[in-house]
């Protein structure tokens, strides 16, 4: 096999400490491609950072994944406008996380949504490369287990009580986009949170042709596939043009070699039990897939899917829009947005003067100069 493509790496902001080293253990375990998919809630750096990575980092062909502005104060701008200026700078791809639960809550309106017509259409007519975090486990909307832990345990009671919308009703919406924008080409993350429901999991591949999958953990996707070895053994070999390897390697996770690990030998163990190298150490069994499925899921499928040629970089719009935002921080300090986010996501709320941005934002102007 040529290497691995890793569709699915963040980098939390710009912390150029935790990056660097990150990417290097990446670059080791045979990652020649990746997606580094920026999340603007949690800095309004994020956009640039996968930007500049791309820029800066050579062991690995990058492809820049921008993403929406919800928690900052950018968040009214609308988003076909986010997106082009997005494109401007250089980013080759769009990273969604407007349906996880929590983000849904604050932004009040999913993604068929009419604010969002206009954008998706633009991604739709260019072929951008579109990422989608869309729900999160089922178990999540369910009762916590009492004195019987499975591997699903760890989920089960996380958003019961909160006021968020249902999995069912983040499905349906997802889905409605997907009826107005049918060429859109998309990747929903984390196989669509649908490893426990292989029926409607192939009345997606086979209703949305345009649509793929990515295989990164949450580890409740593999308890699930455990139930049905054999049927999912042939859906992956059926839609193997349509699933990506990702991993959700980032910079405060201690285990992102041994995720790795996983999802490959997932792919490539025969359909006996395994012992899963993070997440617990469970036994799972693997799918036993052949070499040229296991290839394409592993290398050639991301290349379809964002292409074989970076975008370049505006590097001069790069550092004034840099320039600009860091301005305005300190110029307008207090947000609106990202008070409302800092409600719902921790990390926002310990920072609340926004410096990991604005050490981001210093550092790379000092390197302009």
């Amino acid at each position: 096999m040529k290497g691995f493509a890793d569709c699915h790496i963040h980098i939390r902001g710009g912390k150029f400490e935790e990056i660097r080293p990150m990417l290097d253990d990446v670059a080791s375990l045979g990652v020649t491609d990746a997606a580094l998919l920026a999340l603007p809630f949690r800095s309004v750096s994020e956009n640039l950072s996968a930007i500049y990575w791309k820029m800066n980092y050579q062991k690995i062909k990058i492809r820049a994944f921008g993403g929406l502005h919800q928690t900052d104060r950018y968040a009214e701008v609308p988003y076909e406008q986010q997106v082009m200026r997005m494109l401007e700078l250089g980013c080759d791809g769009i990273k969604l996380m407007d349906m996880c639960p929590e983000l849904r809550s604050i932004n009040k309106r999913g993604i068929n949504h009419p604010a969002y017509d206009k954008m998706f259409s633009l991604l739709e007519e260019l072929g951008t490369p579109v990422l989608i975090h869309a729900n999160d486990p089922k178990e999540c909307w369910e009762e916590p287990d009492v004195g019987n832990m499975s591997g699903l345990s760890i989920y089960k009671g996380g958003y019961l009580n909160k006021g968020y919308l249902t999995f069912q009703e983040i499905f349906a919406e997802c889905l409605a986009m997907l009826d107005k924008h049918p060429k859109l080409n998309v990747v929903f993350a984390h196989f669509f949170f649908l490893s426990s429901n292989i029926e409607e999991a192939v009345r997606v591949m086979e209703t949305y042709p345009n649509v793929k999958f990515d295989l990164t953990p949450g580890t409740d996707m593999y308890f699930h596939f455990l139930k049905d070895v054999d049927g999912w053994h042939d859906f992956f070999t059926k839609y193997s043009d349509r699933i990506l390897f990702g991993t959700d390697t980032n910079t405060y996770k201690e285990f992102n070699k041994e995720i790795n690990e996983l999802v490959y030998t997932f792919l490539t163990h025969d359909k006996t039990e395994f012992i899963m190298p993070c997440y617990g150490n469970w036994p799972i069994p693997g799918l036993g897939l052949d070499e040229k499925t296991v290839e394409k899921i592993c290398y050639t499928n991301f290349l379809d899917f964002v292409g074989t040629e970076n975008k370049p970089v505006d590097v001069e719009g790069f550092y004034d829009s840099a320039e600009f935002i860091l301005a305005e921080m300190k110029k307008y300090p207090e947000c609106k947005y990202y008070d409302a986010g800092a409600k719902v996501f921790p990390g926002l709320a310990a920072d609340p003067t926004q410096q990991t941005a604005i050490n981001f934002f210093e550092r790379v102007l000092t390197e302009r100069k």
